[in-house]
């Protein structure tokens, strides 16, 4: 249970210094020049983190295991970080920017697990949904 709570945590903090520190890109700098800039600073820390994390039966064992996946992985982040600096960039807000896209991300991902994954929605799931878009569009409201 423990790394299932320090896995999420993780996963916040992240998330949370992605969307800040994305906001804080400089206008002048290309934004296809700062995203390969943290494509090799991704590349240097994840060599950084590969000793702990083993690999059983050898890198070269899990380095066959590869494949289009982690090209579609690849660009899907890159059109992650190209869509938020764009996003910032062209006028939106650090508080209604990640709110308004993450609540079509969690509709979409909810419709893909229970459409190819077979995970199931309950009333309770969709009363949160409409919750979220309600609160989203309190958040988002401009009078």
């Amino acid at each position: 249970m423990t790394m299932f709570n320090i896995s999420a945590g993780a996963a916040i903090v992240g998330a949370v210094g992605y969307q800040y520190f994305v906001k804080r890109v400089p206008v002048s700098l290309n934004p296809i020049v700062s995203v390969i800039a943290m494509v090799v600073a991704v590349l240097a820390l994840g060599v950084i983190l590969l000793p702990l994390f083993p690999a059983d039966g050898g890198l070269r064992h899990h380095f066959r295991q590869l494949s289009w996946i982690q090209l579609a992985l690849a660009i899907s982040v890159i059109m992650i970080e190209m869509g938020f600096l764009l996003m910032y960039r062209y006028g939106w807000n650090l508080t209604t920017g990640n709110l308004v896209t993450g609540l079509i991300v969690n509709i979409k991902v909810s419709g893909l697990g229970v459409t190819l994954l077979g995970e199931t929605v309950t009333i309770v799931n969709v009363i949160g949904f409409a919750l979220y878009i309600l609160g989203v569009a309190l958040i988002g409201y401009r009078s």
